[in-house]
């Protein structure tokens, strides 16, 4: 799977020590995250697509793209079971019914280059988490990210950092009629009007079909403060083409991770 990386910053030293489990699975600040992010994914679910992205201009190119093309898919979040099983455990216990967990390629490479580890150390795995959301589905509404503290690379000032930070954590949409002009559109609108950054993107021949699915990441700019700080687009089918020609600002994605303020990206909702 070949992905457009972000610049993947290295923030500021975090050395906070991480806090003990709570289970034997998570520690007691991960499970608060846990809780805090499933709330956020049923809040998502029935919220209109444009407030997610606000501030925006209600009668905005960004806001009208976004709620006649976009459905919300999910909400993320990075957590650190004492090892993968006792994580997918610890959720499926709670009734969370966690899909089948697959590596992850791109947050693997993200906390590598962050934290300055060797990739083929870092153990990172995905699930998705199926809800029960307030308008009756059913739905994989919360990505998380599982890397075990009993990873080769695992160190305790990583999982501070990232707990306190949450570099991870975004929300994801779905777009209904995928196509390159459209992705182009939305890419260039979120920009103008929500300050939203490109990092990058790639397509995956295994997911969303039999096109596969093509993905793009944005992070908020740092001078336009707001609650959600991180999104993805998903859309259908292998639009390559349409993105591999966009500008990405990487200097201004950087300085983005640099100014990130430590607080949680998911309130209670």
């Amino acid at each position: 799977m070949a992905f457009v990386q972000s610049s993947g910053t290295t923030h500021p030293s975090f050395r906070q020590a991480a806090e003990p489990a709570a289970d034997g699975a998570f520690g007691t600040a991960d499970l608060r995250r846990l809780d805090a992010v499933i709330r956020d994914a049923r809040h998502a679910s029935t919220a209109p697509a444009s407030e997610l992205l606000a501030p925006l201009r209600p009668d905005g190119t960004a806001a009208a793209l976004t709620e006649r093309e976009c459905t919300f898919d999910h909400c993320a979040v990075l957590l650190f079971p004492a090892t993968l099983d006792a994580g997918l455990h610890h959720l499926e216990e709670r009734g969370l019914a966690p899909l089948p967990a697959v590596p992850s390629t791109v947050v693997r490479a993200r906390l590598s280059a962050r934290h300055r580890l060797d990739p083929a150390r870092c153990d990172v795995h995905i699930t998705r988490l199926r809800l029960p959301l307030p308008d009756g589905r059913r739905h994989p509404a919360v990505e998380v990210f599982l890397f075990p503290r009993d990873s080769a690379a695992y160190d305790e000032r990583v999982e501070a950092a990232e707990s306190a930070y949450g570099f991870e954590n975004h929300t994801a949409f779905v777009v209904r009629r995928p196509s390159g002009p459209l992705l182009r559109r939305l890419v260039t609108a979120w920009h103008t009007e929500a300050g939203l950054l490109w990092e990058g993107g790639g397509h995956n021949p295994h997911e969303g079909g039999p096109g596969g699915s093509t993905v793009t990441y944005f992070v908020r700019d740092h001078r336009r403060p707001a609650r959600r700080r991180r999104f993805e687009l998903h859309c259908a089918g292998d639009l390559r083409g349409a993105i591999d020609g966009l500008p990405r600002p990487a200097e201004a994605v950087r300085q983005a991770y640099q100014a990130w303020p430590a607080a949680p990206e998911h309130p209670d909702a």
